[in-house]
């Protein structure tokens, strides 16, 4: 996949996902690991910067626990073929980095050794392509398609339900590729990277593998050489879905506009009009030179056993090659310019975002420090932190609180994972006349910072950030440190200093106490007086998507009139070829895969314990928190009235930025940010698991604090809670716009999901109430609304709704803590609920009942050359005995079926079937080239599975059974322990009550379920789409379409 360039991964940034969570973009995982509840989406936090997208799945299994020593490697000493060249502790992060070299191939290999059972491995590349047909990014799908070892048709897809993987994925950066993967499994692991490293030192390369997972030219029906020629290809149609989003264009362009001298200049995902210029020998003599030892870096991580790691790597591979110089990889910094630079771009008109003449882009970028000069990388997240996060930054109150644009666009931020970082502010939904207030107002706004400087206070409260996300754990720390140490590491950074974050937080606090001007200093340095300065504007056109079309049409034109006789057979045979492969039963024998005994005992769970204090439901869970106290507060609605419902998204939304009684909105996030994470609500929507004949709708709300800021943690929420204010209208009405154009973003990049959710309002009214709150559908009303209410109107039904929601006898509390903080965080939060408001009127847990649709199909026509398809139909709620069966039958035909066909054979980016909690099965379809053709797959599905009854077979069984124990034992961090118990209603008993019916599914039962479920059409099914226009659409499908554009 492509990894996209983040806007905002900085030190602190790694702090983030470190001890966060990965952003990962999971095609067919649910919401939360385990898969419970419904498929909403959070809204998105208006201040947290944009992250880098990944591909493919999401994953766990049995800890295999290795007591971790002091030293058990020293320097200066070999093992088996690496030296050990250095040996450092990482006391902050509980680390002992291992760095080693490899004697004969030079090849680098970083061990980090830590009590964590959750391991990671990867290899690491530093590709640097000079053209834009996305030469690193179909290598980087091509070496998984089959090794020497591994003979198979793309073995990654085949290993997904082979494997219980916490996570599984291969990316394509600016200037990397990596190949990462994580298991508790040690069995797991071995097998993993076995696969791994065969893939990339092996790797077959197989000329039908470049045509499928590259570009070909092929006749659209591959057996009639009368048919028309078309451009298909995996990579081709990712690119063509990835440039479907306005900000992507926007960012990519952005890259290489401001580093156009090198590999930055040219789009290493591929630029789909260049990637059909992209030959086999190109692929072949790019791995031969890129994928060398002496270019690769192997990172491992996590308690297993390292020797066994070295032993394999070097008998394996490295033991067979000698060291070369790589200096042929290494990326020059940008030569600086000695003025200023604008550059204007087109985009295509997006028809669900802005109007016309607002639907503009601009950034302002500058070249920062080189990314190995550590310090000055933290120091200059922290400046960015200060210049645009939040309602005290410079930025935002010079350029978003004038309210006439909607607010910042996804590249704005400090960007450190290239060579040169670059820091960048930016706009979207503004009209063209306010490009030059833009640039007036940066201006402005740079010399008044060097002026004034930055209030302590606001500096305190960034830093204490930082150090409160040092403390933060997640399941995912090693992956996450993978991530954010790669565009170091790639250049040859020093990445075990990188991770000293206190050392850099004091040498921080040492500078500023030394020189109270250190920053207006770095202002001057980077912003006043950097004269290599990019402002970057973008405008929609109405012939974007009619020109891409042409030149599209053009180049299949070029290729079709290059062909001479030879070549035209040739590329009929292929497409045969190709097919017979796509549809041929490889020897999956031959790669590795876990038994039953890997995988039969479930994780160990902390317990839980449900209580009533001050007569509130209370939910605690004692874990190991490292000293941090998490609070998680629900609020019913079954109070609210309809129209109030209906504002619960922008509720949630604008709630903690409008400021309270005692303080004014500036004044509350500094509070907040010098005392928490943030406090952060969300739209909760949960169906009765029982017999999904009901559902609850609340608020949610999060928090968490050190355990000695827990009393201001607690105090913070009261105060928000209970005397939260909305007078300020004008605010109100910046904070609605900027809402409204977030929304809008996006759409494309998760498509699938947005497909999926409308298609299942289309099955039941709690699911299209869902899909109005947080689908596509809820874009349009909440346009609609704005324009027939005036702000006035919307402050008082968001006063009424929040006072109905926040009182004490609709809330519900979960509390994650040590047991030895327990005693005093339970004072404080017997306060916190004595100063709670309570309604005797609110009802506690009305629920609304769920009533069955007619079936239906809908459309909506988006301005992109990509569709999303989805079809979903009414099967059982979760603790229906048939409900494990249906997942793992979802895992079997994603695998089997779905992929094969529509992926491989047809190329869309990504297929699957899911069922969720709220008893709806689906199917889907990722950046797909097709419509009627994927719908026909998905309505084939039965008798797909009747032709191929005889590969229902055990292993078959037993391999989307791993596929289903990924999502259900996925690690979970401490903070979330009791999570599905506190949100859905899933106790622990039921939990593995269900896990353990899922493993004891037999053959039989599954082709009892294929016959109770799929044979007949069932009574209440949808189907949507999302994408192009499509006039044969129900000419093709004989069904009725409402569409929607």
């Amino acid at each position: 996949m492509l990894s996209r360039v983040s806007s905002t991964r900085s030190v602190a940034q790694m702090v983030k996902q470190v001890a966060g969570r990965c952003t990962v973009l999971n095609v067919g995982v649910g919401i939360n690991a385990r898969n419970i509840g419904s498929s909403l989406w959070s809204n998105k936090n208006k201040h947290a910067q944009p992250t880098s997208f990944l591909r493919r799945s999401k994953i766990m299994a049995v800890p295999h626990i290795i007591q971790q020593q002091e030293h058990k490697f020293n320097e200066g000493k070999q093992y088996h073929g690496f030296e050990c060249i250095r040996v450092e502790s990482v006391p902050e992060f509980g680390i002992m980095s291992y760095t080693f070299r490899h004697v004969g191939s030079g090849t680098e290999l970083w061990y980090l050794d830590r009590k964590d059972s959750n391991n990671v491995f990867s290899i690491n590349f530093r590709t640097t392509p000079f053209d834009s047909t996305g030469l690193p990014h179909i290598l980087e799908h091509s070496v998984l398609c089959g090794s020497q070892k591994y003979p198979v048709r793309d073995p990654f897809f085949k290993m997904l339900n082979r494997s219980v993987a916490t996570f599984m994925n291969a990316m394509t950066g600016p200037d990397y590729t990596m190949y990462p993967f994580s298991t508790m499994n040690e069995t797991d692991f071995r097998n993993l990277q076995k696969i791994y490293l065969d893939a990339v030192f092996r790797p077959n390369l197989e000329y039908l593998d470049f045509l499928q997972e590259g570009w070909r030219l092929e006749h659209s029906n591959i057996n009639d050489k009368s048919s028309e020629y078309v451009l298909k290809g995996v990579v081709y149609n990712e690119m063509k879905g990835a440039f479907s989003e306005n900000g992507s264009v926007f960012s990519q362009n952005l890259l290489n506009n401001l580093l156009p001298d090198h590999t930055y200049g040219f789009v290493s995902g591929g630029n789909p009009l260049e990637i059909p210029k992209l030959t086999h020998k190109n692929l072949v003599d790019f791995h031969s030179k890129y994928y060398h030892p002496s270019n690769a870096r192997i990172y491992t991580y996590g308690n297993f056993d390292l020797r066994r790691t070295l032993d394999y790597v070097n008998n394996e591979y490295m033991s067979k090659y000698n060291a070369i110089d790589n200096s042929y990889s290494r990326i020059p910094n940008q030569p600086r310019w000695d003025k200023p630079r604008n550059v204007h771009i087109s985009s295509r008109f997006d028809n669900m975002g802005a109007p016309f003449e607002k639907q503009n882009q601009i950034g302002i970028a500058l070249l920062m420090s080189d990314v190995t000069d550590t310090q000055e990388t933290f120091v200059l997240h922290v400046l960015s932190e200060l210049l645009v996060r939040g309602p005290n930054s410079s930025f935002y109150r010079s350029l978003i609180e004038p309210n006439f644009s909607g607010g910042y666009n996804q590249a704005t931020g400090y960007d450190p994972q290239i060579k040169d970082t670059f820091f960048c502010v930016g706009l979207q939904d503004l009209r063209v006349e306010d490009f030059a207030r833009v640039q007036e107002l940066y201006d402005k706004t740079i010399k008044q910072v060097m002026s004034e400087g930055f209030e302590l206070s606001h500096v305190e409260s960034v830093l204490h950030n930082i150090e409160l996300l040092l403390k933060h754990q997640s399941p995912q720390f090693g992956m996450g440190l993978l991530f954010n140490s790669t565009p170091l590491w790639n250049h040859d950074g020093d990445v075990v200093s990188s991770l000293r974050v206190s050392n850099m937080i004091a040498n921080f606090r040492h500078n500023l106490a030394k020189d109270p001007k250190y920053l207006q200093h770095k202002v001057e340095q980077y912003f006043a007086t950097n004269s290599h300065r990019l402002t970057l504007t973008m405008s929609p056109d109405d012939h974007y998507e009619d020109n891409f079309k042409t030149a599209e049409l053009d180049l299949l034109k070029q290729k079709i009139m290059a062909l001479d006789d030879k070549k035209r057979v040739e590329v009929y045979e292929n497409g045969i070829k190709l097919d017979q492969a796509q549809k041929g039963h490889p020897n999956l024998e031959i790669l590795p895969c876990l038994d039953l005994s890997d995988v039969q005992k479930m994780p160990k769970m902390p317990s839980i314990e449900v209580l009533r204090i001050c007569s509130v439901p209370t939910q605690v869970c004692h874990v190991h928190t490292n000293d941090i106290s998490y609070l998680k507060l629900h609020f019913n609605g079954a109070n609210l009235n309809h129209d109030e419902v209906m504002l619960v998204p922008l509720f949630c939304d604008v709630i903690n930025d409008m400021g309270t009684n005692n303080y004014n909105f500036r004044e509350f996030d500094k509070l907040v940010l010098s005392k928490t994470a943030g406090i952060d609500f969300k739209l909760h929507f949960a169906e009765n698991i029982y017999d999904s004949k009901s559902y609850l709708l609340g608020v949610y709300m999060t928090t968490h604090a050190l355990d000695k800021n827990a009393a201001e943690m607690f105090e913070l929420s009261t105060e928000l809670l209970t005397k939260f204010k909305l007078e300020d209208t004008d605010r109100l009405s910046m904070l609605i716009d900027n809402y409204i154009s977030n929304i809008s973003v996006g759409i494309a990049s998760s498509g699938h999901l947005y497909a999926m959710q409308s298609c299942a309002g289309l099955i039941t009214n709690a699911a299209k109430l869902k899909s109005h709150l947080a689908g596509v559908e809820h874009i349009e009303f909440m346009k609609t609304y704005v324009k027939q209410n005036k702000t006035e109107e919307i402050r008082a039904k968001l006063k009424t709704l929040g006072q109905k929601l926040f009182v004490k006898n609709v809330m519900r509390c979960a509390l994650n803590t040590s047991e030895e903080f327990y005693p005093s965080l339970t004072k404080y939060y017997e306060q916190f609920l004595e100063n709670m408001p309570n309604d005797p009127q609110s009802k506690k847990n009305a629920e609304h009942s769920i009533s069955l649709l007619e079936p239906s199909q809908q459309h909506f026509v988006m301005n992109i050359p990509v569709n999303y398809c989805a079809k979903a139909f009414f099967a059982v709620p979760y603790t229906h005995r048939d409900h494990p069966t249906l997942r793992v039958l979802a895992k079997l035909i994603s695998a089997k079926y779905l992929l094969p066909v529509v992926r491989e054979q047809n190329g869309a980016y990504g297929a699957g079937a899911r069922i969720g909690s709220d008893g709806i099965f689906s199917f889907f379809s990722y950046r797909d080239p097709n419509s009627t053709k994927t719908l026909e797959a998905f309505n084939n599905t039965y008798n797909w599975l009747q032709e191929h009854n005889t590969e229902l077979t055990e292993q078959a069984l037993f391999e989307a059974k791993l596929g289903v124990l990924q999502q259900l034992d996925a690690p979970i961090a401490p903070g979330n322990v009791g999570i599905d118990f506190f949100l859905y209603g899933v106790s622990q008993e039921m939990f593995a009550n269900y896990r353990a019916r899922m493993l004891s599914t037999s053959v039989d039962e599954l082709k009892q379920v294929v016959e109770r479920y799929f044979k007949n059409e069932p009574a209440h099914f949808g189907s949507c789409l999302l994408g192009p226009e499509n006039k044969d659409l129900e000419a093709t499908t004989n069904l009725k379409w409402k569409v929607i554009s």
